[in-house]
């Protein structure tokens, strides 16, 4: 009966976790070049193509604007081979991979960031600031 009860919760579990590790890796995000936006320059469109939605935005008196983000800093390759890996360490161990997968792409997706940019009236990027990075892990 225990081992019945045992292989139920077991069975649970993995329908619970199965697949999410895939999906994790799938979905990691690119790392973030810092560089090229602390260079400043580039368009509004392409800072939100690069790092997300702004968690606010405030249009100055000035008719410049100031955007806040917080994005994930994102790892470096081998998504698909890490994704193909877990896909396949599912289905040997019937989804009991994803005990230990799914915390570990947890890991590797990186700091979370904090950052505003500002940009001029024509909306190109004048500043980029890094608050902090690592606090949410």
């Amino acid at each position: 009966m225990r081992g019945m009860r045992f292989a139920a919760q077991i069975g649970i579990l993995a329908l619970v976790f199965q697949g999410c590790s895939v999906h994790m890796a799938l979905n990691q995000p690119d790392p973030i070049d810092y560089k090229s936006l602390e260079q400043g320059g580039m368009s509004r469109d392409l800072v939100i193509g690069r790092l997300g939605t702004p968690v606010s935005s405030i249009k100055n008196a000035d008719g410049t604007r100031t955007d806040s983000f917080q994005f994930y800093e994102g790892s470096s390759g081998w998504k698909y081979g890490r994704a193909t890996f877990n896909l396949l360490a599912d289905i040997v161990t019937i989804a009991l991979w994803e005990l230990v997968a799914w915390p570990a792409e947890t890991v590797i997706r990186g700091d979370k960031v904090s950052a505003t940019a500002l940009f001029d009236q024509q909306e190109n990027l004048v500043k980029f600031t890094v608050h902090n990075k690592g606090n949410d892990k």
